[in-house]
């Protein structure tokens, strides 16, 4: 038997590794057990496969939710992660990310382009030309009783009379006048345009400090207006204010990446801008706007970069926002596979095109340690901020010796200054609480401490909860009523267009929030007996816990109530006095479904031949490898399109039936 085969193959890893008391699946156990990836010195991961039954589904309960031990790394089945789409066809073995280009991720623009770094040209300033003569049209004459009464009519007979006596100097002590802000943005132009129309070579707008400040031009004043319009006129020419270009990177996050830019361009990383984060290990490529930095910098920064390019340089009038994708094109490479035929891994491929995947939140959505970060959202959901800190703060297995030392320093004698001193910066987290300690001296204030943490972390934890919510009750919907078709009182988006499903890791939320102002605009519809017919699965959405969602009208609600319940939480009761734990809730399709899927299979000998061409081998001229008939390894070549809101890694788990828990 192949696995067998495997199994022999395991074990001289253990040994080599000193992994020898590591245990691997029993394949003829029906019950599903814990798998680990191995990370070899080499970095690359091995997953192991079971053999999946097609009776393995499993109910949430309370085994189930609190299977977690103290020592022991988080598995699928505890956040939720249980089911399969097609539990029917058998999974099959093989190495992912053994080199970064076995993994490789293109962002997909707004307008459903692909990003690839294609080139390193600097745009070029077009030539000015002669421009027409323009025929001015007399403006009708203006007196100054009408610019006056229009002044008041903007302002304020009060106001406006300040600033006749600014003008006319009557007030030695008047060097400006302050007028409130309109929220209204359109009244706030028609200020400033007003006092450039009337006022241009006198008066001066700024918005500062929450007003509108006029006050007398100065020669400085206007040096500054002409200088500033300079460089508009220089942006302008250019295209507009700012230079989007293509990041490719190798093994680094996006975040990483942004910091290390604005670094070496000695400028703060908010001059950066982009739609959304990518994978580390891996190769990934992704556009990125800079406010007015010239293509020429960018450019010369290639030479002092490693892992990283940037190229396909063009000015643009508006920045990226987080967001601003359709989605990710994927080219995954699968090596070493190991099947008992290739029919399975057709059969697999025509599952996933025509029945999809459970849309489950990837294991990254839930840490990296033993102690998951939906353990923290659940202690701050239950006001419990002693718990919540504690957890972040407690000694876990796996950590390294100055961390386990740090955490016992608090643990056991409360002393934040030392504990401080062994963290690294990296620790976010942990260091924001223990320097709010350490200054304060308030070792019980939990809330304090907690609160200092970035708020984007802090949201992170909350919203890791409403991930494990979703991915239990979504295996709960598909273990009672399958995955073929909708069934009375499930939920389906009324206007997809408004519906756009935004996964950004920056936000630490994988969703469109529905909050007060976006209900009015995201409708969903409960279906009834007549509406089955003219919806599919892939319509069907569930709701993450929140106030301002709905539930499904059927039995699933009721998983909802019990498994929140256990944790002494209701789902109808998600607002809290601190404003950013009361959570809106939001909406995720429960079944995802690749596009452009293909695949091929692959034959090599050398194992550690680059199976597939990057965008930087591409503009090198490298020719493509080819398969060889009776090469010894065998390899899936796979790519795929998902929206911005779906895991690959999910895919995969389907493709190949894997079941693991999260690398140490």
């Amino acid at each position: 038997m192949f696995f067998s085969r495997f199994s022999r193959r395991s074990l001289n890893f253990q040994k080599r590794f000193g992994m020898e008391n590591f245990k691997f699946n029993n394949m003829s156990s029906h019950e599903e057990q814990p798998v680990k990836k191995i990370r070899l010195n080499s970095g690359e991961s091995i997953i192991v496969s079971p053999d999946v039954n097609t009776n393995n589904s499993e109910e949430i309960t309370d085994k189930t939710v609190s299977s977690i031990k103290p020592n022991q790394m988080i598995r699928e089945r505890d956040v939720g992660i249980i089911e399969y789409a097609d539990p029917s066809i058998p999974g099959f073995l093989g190495v992912i990310k053994q080199r970064y280009s076995d993994f490789m991720v293109y962002e997909i623009d707004n307008a459903r382009n692909i990003v690839h770094l294609t080139d390193f040209n600097i745009p070029k300033v077009e030539k000015s030309v002669d421009k027409p003569e323009v025929i001015e049209i007399p403006k009708e004459e203006i007196s100054d009783e009408q610019i006056f009464q229009k002044m008041k009519t903007l302002l304020g007979e009060e106001t406006s009379i300040q600033i006749q006596n600014l003008l006319n100097g009557q007030d030695e002590n008047l060097s400006f006048v302050d007028t409130k802000v309109e929220k209204d943005k359109n009244k706030r132009k028609d200020i400033h345009q007003f006092f450039k129309e009337h006022f241009g070579n006198k008066l001066n707008t700024e918005a500062k400090d929450g007003v509108i400040r006029i006050n007398m031009h100065t020669d400085k004043t206007r040096k500054d207006r002409r200088n500033k319009q300079q460089k508009n006129d220089i942006w302008n020419a250019l295209g507009g204010s700012y230079c989007q270009f293509t990041l490719y990177k190798e093994n680094r996050d996006t975040i990483e990446a942004i910091n290390f830019l604005g670094k070496l361009l000695k400028v703060h990383s908010k001059t950066f801008s982009y739609a959304g984060t990518k994978d580390r290990r891996a190769i990934t490529v992704q556009k990125v706007t800079a406010n007015r930095i010239k293509a020429e910098r960018l450019f010369g920064m290639n030479s002092n970069l490693r892992g990283m390019k940037l190229g396909n340089f063009k000015y643009v009038k508006d920045p990226l926002k987080l967001g601003d994708l359709r989605g990710n094109h994927f080219v995954i490479t699968i090596r070493n596979v190991q099947v008992e035929n290739e029919e399975i891994i057709s059969k697999a491929m025509d599952s996933l095109q025509s029945r999809g995947f459970i849309n489950y939140y990837g294991m990254q959505r839930f840490g990296s340690s033993t102690i998951p970060t939906f353990h923290v959202g659940r202690a701050l959901l239950q006001n419990n901020w002693e718990e919540a800190v504690n957890l972040i703060m407690k000694p876990r297995p796996g950590d390294r010796q100055d961390h386990q030392v740090a955490r016992q320093l608090w643990t056991e004698n409360r002393d934040a200054k030392k504990a401080l001193e062994l963290f690294p910066k990296q620790c976010i987290a942990e260091t924001h609480i223990l320097s709010y300690f350490a200054k304060t001296g308030l070792i019980n204030d939990f809330a304090g401490a907690f609160a200092t943490i970035p708020r984007n972390l802090r949201l992170m934890y909350v919203h890791a909860y409403q991930s494990y919510i979703w991915n239990s009750i979504v295996s709960e919907r598909i273990r009672i009523h399958g995955c073929s078709a909708p069934v009375v009182g499930d939920l389906i988006i009324k206007d997809e267009y408004s519906f756009t499903g935004i996964d950004n890791e920056d936000l630490m939320d994988d969703n469109f929030t529905v909050n007060s102002d976006d209900s009015k605009e995201i409708k969903v519809k409960v279906l009834t007996e007549e509406d089955l017919k003219n919806y599919s699965i892939f319509d069907v959405v569930l709701p993450l816990p929140g106030y301002s969602v709905i539930y499904p009208d059927n039995n699933i609600f009721e998983k909802y109530k019990e498994l929140m319940w256990k944790d002494h939480l209701d789902p109808r009761e998600m607002r809290r006095n601190v404003k950013e734990l009361s959570l809106s809730g939001s909406y995720r399709k429960i079944m995802g479904k690749p596009s452009d899927l293909s695949w091929k299979i692959f034959k090599y000998d050398d194992p550690n031949i680059s199976l597939s061409l990057t965008d930087l081998d591409l503009l090198d001229g490298k020719s493509e490898p080819e398969s060889l008939p009776d090469g010894k390894n065998t390899a899936l070549k796979i790519n795929f399109s998902l929206p911005a809101s779906s895991y690959a890694t999910i895919l995969l788990r389907e493709l190949m039936k894997t079941t693991e828990k999260i690398e140490e």
